[in-house]
């Protein structure tokens, strides 16, 4: 069941559910389950010594200290078997060899976002309408217009995050006078990160939401003047109250999410994607939503490497889906494309924070270190690595008050144990996560919404959000990811450009001169270091002999392109483990067709993946101050009504805009 609609998955049935089936699906193909004691760390080299590709006249920024650069790579099987130049790798050059000409473009080691919500985002992917990197605000209304005209019933039009008001010219939020007038007639969900989502006058009717809808967990609808509901639902403490409006919008079949998850990988992997720690999510039940990954994982068919954490989904709860999925499920088991690598990032609800950087913070409840201290002791005997959500330094304080005393019992320092998002840690914190081995993940959540931390905790304290060059300097193990695809874009190369630059996509330049990375640690950050937190740095992270051949050969050159121009960055050709899973241009032939999209109406016939900046209309023009401040206070006036609460008091919602 659904943990906030209280229904079965759609396409799903009762058998297919089980965890029989799940697992019975995934070991017919090929041992899907093998230990990860039964993966070889070495070369599959071929029988005649010889490579069965060599990609040379390239520049080959390795991040292997020990051969930093080269401009060829020989690869047999599934590994790399040498780097250096040309003529070093002449021995491993045969008959048979393929050999690839990189046209002197940049070869990077596959990207890896150590911080995603993949499983759980590929379901809708095909069925979302992307705002990511769209530069206008008049741009992305007359997307979900057209959109709308396309979208048959019972469909929704669905914006699902990764985008942020500050990307567009207009530096504001749609309205719903603007979102109605796109979509008519058809129902539509916009969702801005965690914050907010509104819902069309459609999606009210075919919700039946009236004046006697209750309001959400964790959040509040707008009313207007007769108690009726606007279309604006606010998450106040909760991203629940969000997520529990979406799980009602019509869902694909099986079938259809499986394609689904097929187009989003190869959206990963057209930016140069080739590993991923799945973080799971709310909602994201185990195994029924793990149905469509398996299913691929079974046929052989994935093209990105996929480590997945298990995250409790019952609030107060949490212990009985441990203990049950401890008893059946085996820590990294799985093969070199899908393993279990432990749990989070929640382990506890109760151990949470809000993930919007506009709102007051919400406190943990006391019982929060008494449920945290009995699954943390649980999954620590069982060997389980755990990882925990903790944006603000408070609750960082809590769980680490919890890790210290469940260290004392059961030690964790060997875990590879650690703490995700952590924007306000203080140096006290990190140097007691340091004391007990802790790691950190990381993402780029300030840069969609850094200009929302900046007004409420202020220039200072977004100056260290996060403090990297403290981080760096305490060697403290730490590892980028995006969060994808709703608290952020699924795009990774836009927390790079944010690593080197400081600033968000909006252009505000929050972070301090000390906290900034140079492009080859920005580039570490997101492909080596996380290796480090699925405990595979032996065999992916560097173009190093020996590794797997997962690589990425860019449009443009990374160390040169300006750096506002990084989050562009895509590649020409992307490989993994030795076969080459996507290609464009005239490296087009060497890899898989692109899958037919159909139906006709999805939006990625038509929009594609993170929008290029050469989107943008001529006739789209940047509003002034005084336009942006008149549209904020129309917005304000329609979109943020008063609220009349249970207890029969009335209050204003406040705006998050930043632009009053």
């Amino acid at each position: 069941m659904c943990l906030f609609c209280g229904t079965k998955p759609f396409g799903f049935s009762a058998a297919s559910l089980s965890r029989r089936h799940f697992m019975a699906g995934a070991a017919a193909m090929g041992s899907l389950y093998a230990t990860a004691q039964t993966i070889a760390p070495v070369a599959a080299v071929a029988q005649d010594g010889k490579a069965d590709i060599i990609i040379e006249n390239a520049k080959v920024v390795t991040l292997d200290p020990k051969t930093p650069t080269a401009d060829a790579i020989a690869v047999a099987g599934d590994r790399i078997v040498g780097v250096g130049t040309r003529r070093d790798l002449e021995k491993f050059r045969g008959p048979s060899t393929k050999i690839i000409d990189a046209g002197k473009r940049t070869v990077i080691p596959g990207l890896n976002d150590a911080h995603s919500h993949f499983i759980r985002g590929a379901l809708t992917y095909s069925q979302e309408l992307r705002w990511d990197g769209v530069p206008s605000l008049q741009l992305a209304l007359r997307m979900l217009k057209d959109q709308a005209v396309r979208t048959p019933a019972p469909h929704w039009v669905q914006v699902m995050g990764g985008w942020t008001p500050h990307q567009f010219k207009e530096k504001r939020l749609p309205t719903l006078t603007e979102i109605n007038a796109a979509t008519g007639d058809v129902p539509c969900f916009v969702m801005h990160l965690y914050d907010r989502a509104y819902v069309n006058k459609a999606g009210l009717r075919a919700l039946g939401w009236n004046r006697d809808t209750p309001e959400p967990f964790g959040g509040v609808i707008a009313r207007d003047g007769n108690g009726n509901p606007t279309g604006l639902v606010v998450a106040t403490t909760s991203l629940v109250s969000l997520l529990s409006v979406f799980a009602k919008v019509p869902k694909f079949s099986a079938e259809e999410q499986v394609v689904s998850t097929r187009h989003m990988m190869r959206e990963m992997n057209r930016l140069g994607m080739t590993s991923l720690i799945d973080a799971g999510g709310g909602g994201q039940n185990y195994p029924e939503h793990y149905q469509a990954i398996a299913k691929l994982a079974a046929d052989k068919a994935l093209t990105v490497r996929i480590g997945y954490t298990l995250m409790a989904q019952r609030p107060g709860r949490e212990i009985e889906d441990y203990k049950g999925w401890l008893a059946k499920a085996k820590l990294y088991e799985g093969d070199d494309y899908f393993r279990l690598c432990g749990a989070g990032e929640y382990t506890v609800w109760a151990a949470g924070d809000n993930t919007n950087f506009a709102k007051d913070p919400v406190n943990q409840p006391p019982i929060m270190e008494e449920k945290l201290t009995e699954v943390l002791t649980f999954v620590a005997q069982n060997g389980w690595p755990f990882r925990m959500h903790a944006s603000f330094d408070f609750t960082a304080q809590r769980i680490l008050g919890v890790v210290e005393k469940v260290h004392k019992e059961v030690p964790v320092d060997k875990l590879r144990w650690g703490l995700e998002h952590c924007e306000g840690m203080t140096a006290r914190s990190l140097e007691r996560l340091q004391a007990l081995g802790g790691s950190l993940g990381l993402q780029n959540r300030m840069s969609l919404d850094g200009e929302a931390y900046v007004q409420k905790w202020g220039p200072e304290a977004a100056e260290d959000a996060p403090a990297f060059a403290r981080i760096r300097q305490m060697g403290i193990p730490f590892a980028l990811g995006t969060d994808g695809n709703r608290a952020s874009s699924h795009n990774p190369w836009v927390g790079v450009q944010w690593l080197v630059t400081g600033k968000t996509v909006g252009g505000l330049k929050h972070a301090a001169e000390r906290n900034l990375m140079s492009r080859e640690e920005a580039l570490r950050a997101y492909t080596a270091a996380g290796a480090y937190i699925s405990n595979e740095e032996d065999r992916k992270g560097t173009l190093s002999v020996g590794k797997w051949a997962d690589l990425a050969v860019l449009n443009e050159d990374y160390l040169s392109v300006p750096a506002d121009r990084i989050s562009q960055m895509s590649a020409a050709l992307t490989m993994v483990g030795g076969r080459v899973v996507y290609g464009e241009g005239k490296y087009a032939a060497l890899a898989p067709g692109a899958l037919a999209v159909a139906p006709d109406w999805l939006p990625i016939k038509h929009y594609g993946g993170y929008a290029k900046v050469a989107a943008i209309d001529s006739d789209t023009r940047t509003a002034s101050a005084e336009e942006r401040h008149a549209l904020a206070a129309a917005m304000i006036a329609e979109a943020m009504p008063t609220v009349v609460g249970d207890d029969g008091r009335s209050w204003t919602l406040g705006c998050g805009c930043g632009l009053l």
